[in-house]
């Protein structure tokens, strides 16, 4: 190649850079980049100060809304005391700490159980049991209790820790013939349902951790239960009052908590038997999983129960579960829930207005892919 082409291919190829000293133009226009850079810097400081600033005050707001309700559910324990024999014991006494000792007890025992049932779901109970007992004058009726779909016990603890002294608690439950559960949507285990329930009626009964209830010690010689409680093994869906419930001898059934087959048409069998046969007229049902994605039946069959018969509405959805009752007396167990449990606010369900309280989401939601 010749030195003329070399040379053009070169000069072709590189330039070389073009200085150039800054003017008074650049260095204002460089200085409002600054400033612009700056300000937005500034704002996006103020808008995560401010953001964070309104989280904090409104988990403040929460944290002081709970301890109210703590509060207030302490105050109206001791009120119902004095209103009521069944709340306190004579030879205990003692003041609302102790009440609340006793309560935090239950809730440990309660939690020491494999199962689902969320232990802020007590506070519900024993809210639904203080307005039978103190409003509803239940205290003197013979009335029983029951629950569908046991389990492991968690839940059936729970709602025999309210238990008056000469009540039946009712635990249906197809244990290990699966063949009757129909979505398998939990097998249970008939020998940690006795080794559970047994070991916490007696620590109750010691008389350290609960009020309310009441137990003679008596245990049956072929449950190896406590005597107060029925166990019937068998498919809930072919169930009836008649053939299964004896209401003579232990009167209606005045809390009914449904947790069995979550198929639409068992959610419906199951409702239509514990609300319109079973239940006394004051009386509450607790349907479980009725907003849990896993079974999308329990709230179906709920919406054909509710399309069927008027025996109950909805009056409250709390920790996993919807209550219902009789339409008129909705009011009277919305105003005794109120100052006892959190109430985030109110909704329509089916056409009627619930009490939405806390729902304890992380364990009803992930409680299926957990090991138990």
């Amino acid at each position: 190649m010749s030195r003329r082409l070399l040379s053009s291919a070169l000069s072709a190829r590189w330039h070389p850079p073009l200085h150039r000293f800054p003017s008074n133009d650049d260095g204002k226009k460089n200085g409002a980049l600054r400033r612009m850079k700056s300000s937005s810097s500034s704002s996006s400081r103020r808008t995560v100060g401010e953001n964070g600033k309104q989280l904090r005050e409104a988990a403040a707001r929460r944290k002081e809304e709970d301890e109210r309700k703590h509060v207030l559910l302490a105050s109206s324990s001791s009120s119902s005391s004095s209103s009521s024999s069944c709340f306190s014991s004579p030879k205990r006494g003692g003041g609302n700490d102790e009440n609340k000792e006793r309560k935090d007890a239950v809730k440990a025992l309660v939690s020491k159980v494999s199962g689902f049932y969320e232990i802020g779901g007590l506070d519900v109970y024993r809210a639904i049991d203080a307005c039978q007992r103190i409003d509803f004058g239940l205290t003197t009726q013979k009335t029983s209790l029951a629950e569908i779909g046991v389990y492991h016990g968690r839940s059936f603890l729970a709602l025999i820790s309210l238990r008056k002294n000469d009540e039946t608690c009712i635990a249906i439950d197809c244990f290990e013939n699966q063949a009757d559960n129909a979505d398998e949507s939990g097998v249970g285990d008939y020998s940690k349902f006795r080794k559970h329930v047994t070991k916490a009626c007696e620590a109750m009964k010691a008389g350290d951790s609960n009020a309310n209830f009441e137990w003679d010690g008596i245990v049956d010689s072929d449950t190896a239960l406590p005597s107060f409680i029925k166990v019937v093994k068998a498919d809930s869906t072919k169930m009836t009052n008649e053939a299964d419930f004896d209401e003579d001898k232990n009167g209606p059934v005045r809390i009914f908590s449904i947790d069995g087959s979550h198929t639409s048409e068992a959610t419906f069998r199951d409702l239509t038997l514990a609300a319109d046969e079973c239940l006394h007229e004051r009386g509450v049902v607790i349907l479980d999983d009725c907003f849990n994605p896993d079974w999308p039946g329990v709230i179906s069959g709920l919406a054909k129960y509710l399309d069927a018969s008027g025996r109950v509405v909805p009056f409250a959805i709390a920790y996993n579960k919807v209550y219902l009752c009789d339409p008129s007396i909705v009011e009277t167990y919305q105003s005794r829930l109120t100052p006892n449990v959190v109430v985030r606010k109110k909704a329509s369900l089916f056409g009627r207005e619930c009490l939405v309280c806390k729902q304890g989401w992380l364990h009803t939601f992930h409680g299926n892919d957990d090991p138990y």
